[in-house]
């Protein structure tokens, strides 16, 4: 008799054939029991996988609609508002901290690589042009104050002997950003843009893009 076959005489035989094959028994039932285990187990294992996965594709979704979320409120900000800026680039900032941390896992995956990409070049252009508009800002706060009170020359300030070189670097770097961020046209016109055309009103200067700003 082979050794399964005891199991359709009930369960009388069982005891029987246990008494007389105590070893043989005891061992079959042990190793069933033990392979009913490791299916369990293997089971789990399975469960743990799918549902780890699932967390992860959910968890990619929610860090991209994150990275999303945070472009499109930058980018549709008034960029050459400057008290917007200093209420709300600290902000952005933190977001942006917080959305690098979660992306370590997935340095290799080329969707969400591209999108932090986008958000990295994103603020670099904000950076650059807020430390630029805050240049002309500062060469049109020292014109007013080397006239002195109400262009009296009293409590007047010293005059910028240079500013021929701050123009002309101005010039060049809102040139090379037009060729280098092309996708970021507006905001380089918005806020570039817009402080050469303010300087243009304190100093006389002649500018390939002058046409563009007409005030």
């Amino acid at each position: 008799m082979r050794l399964s076959s005891y199991f359709l005489y009930g369960k009388n035989f069982l005891k029987v054939f246990n008494k007389e094959n105590g070893l043989i028994c005891g061992t079959f039932l042990s190793n069933r029991a033990k392979n009913n285990e490791i299916k369990k187990i293997m089971l789990k294992d399975k469960r743990k996988y799918f549902t780890s996965l699932y967390n992860n594709l959910n968890e990619k979704k929610n860090i991209i609609r994150e990275i999303d979320d945070l472009y499109d409120n930058i980018i549709t900000s008034n960029w050459n508002d400057s008290f917007n800026l200093v209420l709300n680039v600290s902000i952005w900032e933190g977001i942006l901290n917080s959305i690098e941390e979660k992306i370590k896992g997935y340095e290799y995956d080329n969707e969400v690589m591209k999108k932090k990409k986008e958000i990295n070049e994103l603020f670099d252009v904000l950076f650059i042009l807020e430390d630029l508009r805050d240049h002309i800002n500062e060469i049109l706060e020292q014109s007013s104050r080397s006239s002195g009170l109400a262009g009296t020359h009293i409590l007047s300030s010293f005059k910028i002997e240079n500013i021929n070189e701050h123009i002309n670097f101005l010039k060049k770097k809102y040139e090379d950003l037009l060729l280098t961020y092309p996708s970021y046209n507006y905001q380089i016109k918005l806020v570039l843009g817009r402080g050469l055309a303010l300087l243009r009103q304190r100093y006389n200067f002649e500018w390939k893009y002058m046409h563009e700003f007409f005030f």
